[in-house]
């Protein structure tokens, strides 16, 4: 006898770039380049790429921008500031 466990297929949101810049308030060009440089999960359907919301936002939420970065010898490169906003 055949015994099925109960399987459940998840259907991840794809949203095109400018509706992706929408959800997450980002320019358009943001989005379009880490689309093209493969660093976001998308599809291209026809002339259109769509983006999966989902991993895009883990994206994000796993990105770091440190303010010190490590050149080629491994010493700290300070060149990089952290810019304070004032509103």
């Amino acid at each position: 006898m055949f015994n099925e466990t109960e399987k459940t297929l998840i259907i991840p949101r794809m949203e095109t770039i400018k509706k992706t810049a929408e959800i997450f308030g980002l320019p358009v060009h943001f989005v379009r380049t880490k689309v093209s440089s493969g660093e976001v999960v998308a599809v291209r359907a026809g002339r259109r790429f769509l983006v999966n919301v989902d991993k895009f936002a883990e994206y994000l939420n796993s990105s770091t921008i440190s303010s010190e970065s490590e050149n080629d010898e491994g010493t700290r490169d300070s060149r990089i500031h952290p810019i304070e906003l004032r509103w």
